[in-house]
């Protein structure tokens, strides 16, 4: 029994490690990412470009620095408009709009869309009020905070016209100057880059993020309400058929300010995507699809979960080695061997997106309490009750 349990827990490590190198080996082929190839599309063929900026609890720098962003655009003026949505009991935040707005009244059509009942605090209730009063074919959706290249709009645009796309999406990119920002930022690269990649070849699902996200209002007329909007409007348009592509271009985004803000988002993204899964079931949806859906989400969990468990498990043996003498160092020694193995195993396949956040014998250190953080989080995400909209901190 004792021995079973030793050999269970090299065999989570084992399966962890494999799991890492599939994703990477898919991911370096599958070349998800693309640009539009007519860059050179005549300017009275563009359709009209609606841009949304959902702002809540928000500072003027934060509006002002996406309002800058989308006033350095290559896209033709006359065919973009700009609405930020505000809760009209946002107090501070709507005076906070109203002088970033000011600001930007002659570099772009712009305009505030002020939400009277507030009542549920969601960001697809704020996008869907605001998609009210758009007046584009193509809306797209940034967050206050965001950077991004001059041209993602022009390009986004002409790719959904190319491959006839009901979405499109890019990378998203969460930096700040601090160990936790660091951390994000290298989970960010592995994600967009590794992770992305794979599950839209694997599965077929192509998981969006709802910044530098443009969608067709011929196909999405509403964004579905959900804690993780994006995640379920990818579901929705997987399942009913419509393409969705990935822009090779990418937003930066300011990361959490704290843990505390940290964990608040991730509860709120795993919440999300665990209420996505029964909205989907309760739409009597294929058994396939609902498949395909399990699959994606085990593979996103087990990488975390398993850390979790070889992590509770080798503190047990370390414990039954040392307090209950069950076990002897040889054992342990073995244990750490596995370990450290398949830690260098994966910062090898990372390591591009490794030296570009951090150090290497820093990732070696921090990597593994921030999976551990991740796993303890996704775990006990499901016991925490909300039900709006948790504002991340930046």
């Amino acid at each position: 029994m004792l021995a079973s349990t030793i050999t269970l827990l090299e065999a989570l490590v084992l399966i962890g490690t494999v799991l890492w190198i599939t994703q990477y080996s898919i991911s370096r082929r599958a070349h998800a990412y693309e640009r539009p190839s007519s860059v050179n599309q005549q300017i009275n063929q563009l359709p009209k470009v609606s841009i949304i900026i959902p702002a809540y609890r928000e500072k003027r720098q934060s509006i002002e620095k996406t309002l800058d962003s989308l006033s350095s655009q290559n896209y033709p003026r006359n065919f973009m408009e700009v609405l930020v949505v505000v809760d009209r009991d946002d107090v501070h935040t709507l005076n906070e709009t109203l002088k970033a707005v000011e600001t930007f009244l002659n570099s772009l059509n712009i305009k505030v869309i002020i939400n009277e009942n507030a009542g549920r605090r969601l960001k697809a209730i704020a996008i869907n009020n605001a998609m009210k009063h758009v007046s584009g074919s193509i809306v797209g959706i940034y967050d206050a905070d965001d950077v991004f290249p001059r041209d993602q709009v022009l390009n986004a645009v002409l790719l959904m016209m190319e491959k006839n796309y009901a979405a499109v999406g890019t990378r998203v990119y969460r930096f700040r100057n601090t160990v936790l920002g660091s951390l994000m930022y290298l989970e960010s690269l592995v994600w967009y880059n590794a992770i992305v990649p794979f599950l839209r070849t694997t599965v077929k699902i192509t998981p969006l993020s709802g910044e530098g996200l443009f969608i067709r209002r011929d196909v999405v007329t509403s964004i579905p309400e959900s804690l993780a909007e994006d995640a379920l409007l990818s579901l929705e348009l997987s399942r009913r058929g419509y393409g969705i592509g990935l822009l090779d271009s990418y937003v930066y985004e300011l990361a959490p300010l704290n843990i505390a803000s940290f964990i608040r988002q991730r509860i709120r993204w795993n919440k999300g995507y665990a209420q996505n899964f029964l909205l989907i079931l309760r739409q009597g949806v294929r058994a396939g699809y609902v498949l395909r859906i399990f699959v994606m989400y085990v593979l996103i969990a087990l990488p975390p979960a398993l850390l979790i468990i070889s992590a509770v498990g080798f503190a047990t043996v370390v414990y039954m080695t040392i307090i209950v003498k069950a076990f002897t160092m040889d054992v342990i020694y073995q244990l750490i061997l596995a370990i450290l193995l398949s830690e260098l195993v994966v910062l090898y396949l990372i390591r591009d997106y490794v030296h570009e956040s951090m150090s290497m014998g820093r990732a070696f250190v921090l990597l593994p309490i921030y999976w551990f953080l991740l796993g303890t989080v996704t775990i006990t995400s499901p016991f925490i009750p909300i039900n709006n909209w948790l504002k991340t901190t930046r």
